[in-house]
């Protein structure tokens, strides 16, 4: 596994805490308004995001393709949010 040292990540900001909200977030989406949702998929992004900068590559492309594959059935491959997804997944495999 890819991992950034711990002082690295803590140079980015309170990672840990932002995963832990985006969680709460994607845990409320996911009752509320289902797991394919466009405001689903963003948290869904965003997780990726925060797991990338913490230097957890295996773990946001997971949550990246997750992402792509409810932007890809609800928005359509042409949109730009699903452009966006297969952007993050490029540069997450090009870091590995």
């Amino acid at each position: 596994k890819h991992r950034m040292s711990h002082h690295q990540g803590q140079a980015k900001g309170d990672l840990d805490g932002a995963l832990v909200m985006l969680k709460k977030c994607l845990a409320i989406y996911e009752k509320t308004i289902g797991e394919e949702h466009k405001e689903t998929a963003t948290t869904i992004n965003n997780i990726g995001g925060v797991m990338k900068d913490k230097g957890d590559l295996d773990g946001a492309l997971v949550m990246f393709k997750k992402c792509l594959a409810i932007r890809e059935k609800t928005l359509g491959e042409q949109s730009p949010s699903t452009a966006t997804s297969y952007n993050n997944i490029a540069m997450v495999m090009k870091a590995k």
